[in-house]
């Protein structure tokens, strides 16, 4: 007999499920601080004021009610308790929605052949020179000697927006980042090359530290950076931290007559839930696209949800690819968004098994590219413990390459400064198709060398 047919239920909401699940789940028990974002309202009563007489009534009510209290151009970040959250929400003349403030978490060189860098170094002389890019992440240990000598990281326009005391990298994945972007060592003196930690299979988690065979460089080298610190010590983060560093990167363009910044690397993110709202306009999503609105160019790692496993009928467990599992914010359309490929062989291994796939949950074609992220080397944020360089795996190394490859294109063809869609737009026409499913590929592979001659 067939069981009744399943038709979706759409509610309107002023608190999120999300919200309301972590409320539920506390019933019984102690009371817990909840993160939220608060979405507000436009004001009736003086509509050129836009969400502002909003967000101050708002933050009145707060004042006492929480330990910390932020907010940014459109929203109002608070940790309350179940029962401040229900008197919150019943301000319906001032709050549209109440969401959860989720938790980002970190997605984790001979890929710059890969990308055709190299080629554009000695062809065109495209480093970077000239171009300014953020990373979004856990720091940048910015006394590297990757990023040292040709002084790489801007420690005047960096911001620190975690929960860390310090902007420093402690976690160590924002650094490995920002090395595959921009920065390069001096040759090494006779005898003492560089070193580089490895993993195999068999080793577990302790490393194997190489010799190099020579000094890596970043896809941009002579690219300036900022730290904008937004993922805490232990690889993770906020939502609200990241849209408060969106909105500084916007604001630095905003009072500079020339661009302060070009574009930013997010190599971040955390599981979309359809439920919650549309597909690419969670707050996260929404201040990304106001960033590409102003002229930023956003890179964002798709994340690495998409291999999972599924109970087979004789109960054994089998391995699936998980298509529609790009996280947020990568799910904004404006946005670029990044999934991996094999470091120097994309061609035959294609797709990393762990690179989130699209299609989004609403059907638009995710990730735009893919770049190389397996096994990548790049910057280890405490050399003192014996090596400069180490290898990670991830979506997270594959944005960086896109990001350091716009950064190259840019100080070559500066007319396309503060032109977000028409970069976009450049590089998914001359990407290489790797003849793999758009859901997995997008428009395939990037390829700074066809990009440059392409205009």
């Amino acid at each position: 007999m067939r069981g009744e047919p399943h038709i979706p239920s759409l509610k309107s909401f002023v608190i999120a499920a999300s919200i309301l699940r972590e409320m539920q789940a506390q019933q019984g028990g102690s009371p817990k601080r909840i993160p939220i974002i608060v979405c507000l309202k436009e004001s009736a009563e003086h509509p050129e004021s836009g969400v502002q007489s909003s967000k101050e009534e708002i933050k009145k009510f707060l004042r006492d009610k929480c330990d910390q209290l932020n907010d940014s151009d459109f929203y109002v970040f608070a940790s309350l308790f179940p029962d401040d959250i229900k008197k919150l929400a019943e301000l319906t003349q001032w709050v549209y929605q109440l969401w959860l403030d989720e938790t980002t978490y970190a997605h984790l060189l001979s890929s710059t052949d890969t990308v055709k860098a190299t080629s554009c170094w000695r062809t065109f002389d495209a480093r970077g020179k000239g171009i300014t890019w953020a990373v979004m992440d856990t720091g940048i240990n910015a006394d590297h000697p990757h990023f040292a000598t040709w002084n790489t990281v801007n420690k005047t326009l960096s911001k620190n927006l975690s929960s860390s005391a310090t902007l420093d990298d402690q976690d160590g994945h924002g650094t490995h980042v920002a090395g595959i972007i921009a920065g390069m060592v001096p040759p090494w003196p006779e005898g003492k090359p560089y070193r580089a930690a490895t993993f195999v299979e068999e080793e577990g988690d302790s490393p194997q530290i190489n010799d190099l065979t020579g000094p890596p460089s970043g896809v941009a080298p002579l690219a300036t950076l900022l730290n904008i610190k937004v993922l805490n010590d232990d690889g993770t983060g906020s939502a609200s931290a990241a849209i408060r560093g969106l909105e500084y990167l916007r604001k630095l363009n905003d009072v500079s007559r020339g661009i302060q910044v070009d574009g930013v690397n997010m190599s971040l993110g955390y599981p979309f839930d359809p439920k919650s709202y549309g597909c690419g306009y969670s707050p996260l999503c929404q201040e990304v696209a106001r960033a590409v609105e102003s002229g930023l160019i956003v890179v964002i790692s798709c994340g690495n949800w998409g291999y999972g496993k599924v109970a087979m009928a004789t109960g054994e467990q089998a391995a699936v690819a998980v298509v529609s599992s790009i996280t947020d914010p990568a799910n904004t359309e404006a946005a670029i968004s990044v999934g991996s490929v094999h470091k120097s062989a994309p061609h035959r291994y294609g797709v990393s098994y762990f690179s989130s796939k699209g299609p989004t949950a609403d059907g638009r074609m995710k990730p735009d590219l893919v770049a190389p992220g397996e096994k990548i080397i790049s910057c280890h944020a405490h050399p003192e413990q014996g090596f400069h360089y180490k290898e990670a795996s991830g979506t997270s190394a594959a944005a960086p390459h896109v990001s350091g490859a716009i950064a190259a294109f840019l100080s070559g063809h500066q007319e396309f400064r503060g032109d977000p869609e028409g970069v976009k737009q450049i590089f998914i026409k001359t990407a290489t198709d790797l003849g793999r499913d758009d859901a997995y590929q997008g428009a395939g592979m990037i390829d700074l060398l066809r990009a440059m001659m392409s205009v």
